[in-house]
């Protein structure tokens, strides 16, 4: 990114709160959860990310995806669904996600099939169709992008506790449409029945995410 695009520290100030308070909630409704009875078959399982068996939200979603199609959270049966959040003109998060997911499929081997990346984008007002394609498919062609109208973009980012906020730059004073978004970047993982089960943190290292999935591959069985 050029100079002239790059936000303040001052600016960032707010995601970096906004990335403390979020962790922090989720770890509140994590210990929430801990004395759910009816899952504990499911939690005897020890993971690397956030385990949110049972959680009052985020249990599913409905949007159209890239071709005008409705896609759910149980629209991938015997599969793990990694859901993130994003857009496609994102200069960091977005791709370094993708190229992680593109990674975790490759070291799965064989079960890298039953592993399903799904990606909503929070600017539906940019993100066209044929580009998000693109741009999906440049990571793996099996990525599915999702595109709801605004009211159905605000309405799932917060029932999934998503942060999307524009930011303007410095070219969008000439612009509009130059904006960037602050946005959480938390992936949110469901099992092989459409459940939702783990909150993964941005910065998890991979091999531990590697051994999340195959647990929940495993309870599949």
């Amino acid at each position: 990114m050029s100079s002239k695009n790059q936000i303040s520290f001052l600016s960032l100030l707010p995601r970096l709160v906004l990335a403390i308070l979020s962790t922090i909630s989720l770890v509140m409704v994590v210990g929430s959860l801990s004395g759910c009875s009816d899952n504990a078959s499911k939690k005897a399982a020890t993971f690397g990310s956030m385990d949110v068996t049972g959680a009052p939200w985020g249990q599913t979603f409905s949007l159209p995806d890239l071709d005008g199609k409705t896609v759910t959270n149980a629209s991938f049966p015997g599969k793990v669904t990694a859901v993130f959040f994003g857009f496609l003109y994102c200069p960091d998060a977005c791709p370094t996600h993708l190229t992680k997911m593109q990674e975790l499929k490759k070291r799965l081997g064989p079960d890298g099939d039953r592993l399903q990346v799904v990606f909503i984008t929070v600017d539906p007002e940019r993100d066209k169709p044929e580009p998000l394609k693109k741009f999906l498919a440049s990571f793996d062609p099996s990525f599915v992008g999702l595109r709801g109208s605004r009211e159905q973009t605000d309405a799932i980012s917060k029932d999934f506790r998503v942060y999307a906020k524009k930011v303007e730059t410095s070219a969008s004073k000439k612009d509009p449409m130059a904006y960037t978004i602050d946005h959480t970047t938390f992936t949110y993982v469901y099992d092989t029945k459409g459940a939702l089960r783990l909150v993964v943190p941005h910065d998890l290292a991979i091999e531990k995410l590697e051994a999340d999935v195959r647990t929940l591959l495993s309870q599949a069985n």
